[in-house]
């Protein structure tokens, strides 16, 4: 008997709990469907709206803050050459993704009256089928192709040097390399073409080249040349990118056109070791306002509004407030065009 009236409690009790949750499912049901007043559309799309920014800044901020950020220099041309004096190679970089390898052999200076090959961002300054080096015994230099003073590539007429060339450097301060690739690498490049000399792993200082569609040259700093005020600029641009703080004190572009030579001496290619890893989260100019910054989530926040699809509700027929009704735009007057005054 006992067993009899606890079974009938238990079926009782689960019958209470499934009518519990058909009335919660239906008062859900009845909620959902109720009208939504303006007050709680605010409150909805505005709490929507603050999870997608923590969203976005979640998803952003490590990307941001955590990679490796470099001074990318954007190139108009096609090709440019990388020399890694670590690595002993020059490679030619072309814009659709190719590339030429080279081994080369760099300054040694602890040769005599040699000098360690210079570093830095620099650019074809001359180019010769032969040129002469009055320093040491008139050598013959073979497809010469000088970026930085009395410093640059070639190749030369005896072999011995060639049992150095990717392993070691052995030089007076030039690039040496085989003369069948120092010729082809004569006739693909020309004066102008931008050079990159690093003695890192990697450096602080990149090539990257530009869309010649999209790219604006006008709010851009063109390195045609050497002058006091940018090579200033060139320094404190990379001490702003090791302190982090490279978006905020100088968030301009720069490029080279591959046409232009650069002055000799170039500009420091940098260490990318140095670079801190937190930089600080950039600022966007406004059009508009001369001196007008916001925040770049703020900004990416309004741009993601745009692309949120219209929510349509229906209007809240329950209350007995009047519709607000849209005040007209006015119309503006049509412009017509003065006519000449009659003599």
């Amino acid at each position: 008997m006992k067993q009899h009236y606890i079974l009938v409690g238990a079926t009782l009790c689960s019958l209470l709990a499934l009518y519990g949750s058909s009335a919660v499912l239906l008062s859900g049901t009845r909620a959902s469907t109720t009208e939504i007043s303006t007050l709680d559309r605010e409150h909805y799309h505005r709490r929507e709206h603050h999870s997608l920014r923590k969203h976005l800044q979640q998803t952003l901020v490590p990307h941001l803050e955590f990679c490796r950020i470099r001074d990318t220099i954007y190139l108009l041309n096609d090709r440019y050459i990388e020399i890694s004096l670590q690595r002993q190679t020059a490679i030619l970089h072309y814009r659709n993704g190719d590339s030429l390898v080279i081994p080369i052999s760099s300054g040694n200076p602890a040769v005599k009256e040699a000098i360690s090959t210079p570093t830095g961002i620099f650019s074809v300054q001359n180019k010769s089928p032969e040129a002469i080096s009055r320093q040491f015994g008139n050598t013959k230099m073979l497809w010469w192709i000088g970026f930085n003073y009395n410093v640059g590539m070639h190749g030369l007429e005896i072999n011995s040097y060639y049992r150095h060339l990717g392993k070691r450097p052995s030089s007076h301060g030039c690039v040496r390399t085989g003369r069948e690739d120092i010729e082809t690498l004569y006739k693909l490049v020309d004066v102008g073409t931008p050079v990159i000399v690093y003695d890192s792993t990697a450096p602080a200082r990149i090539f990257a080249f530009a869309d010649t569609v999209t790219f604006d040259t006008t709010k851009a700093i063109h390195l045609s040349s050497r002058t006091k005020h940018l090579s200033a600029m060139m320094k404190q641009r990379l001490q702003a990118l090791y302190g982090g703080r490279l978006f905020t004190e100088q968030p301009f572009a720069l490029y080279m056109n591959g046409t232009t030579p650069l002055r000799p001496g170039g500009y420091e290619s940098g260490l990318a070791e140095l670079v801190i890893t937190t930089q600080q989260k950039p600022l966007l100019t406004l059009q508009h306002g001369a001196n007008e910054h916001r925040d770049y989530f703020a900004a990416l926040q309004r741009s993601v509004d745009k692309t949120l699809p219209a929510r349509t509700i229906a209007p809240d027929t329950t209350s007995t407030e009047e519709p607000l009704l849209a005040t007209p735009k006015p119309q503006q007057r049509k412009r017509t065009k003065k006519q000449p005054l009659r003599p």
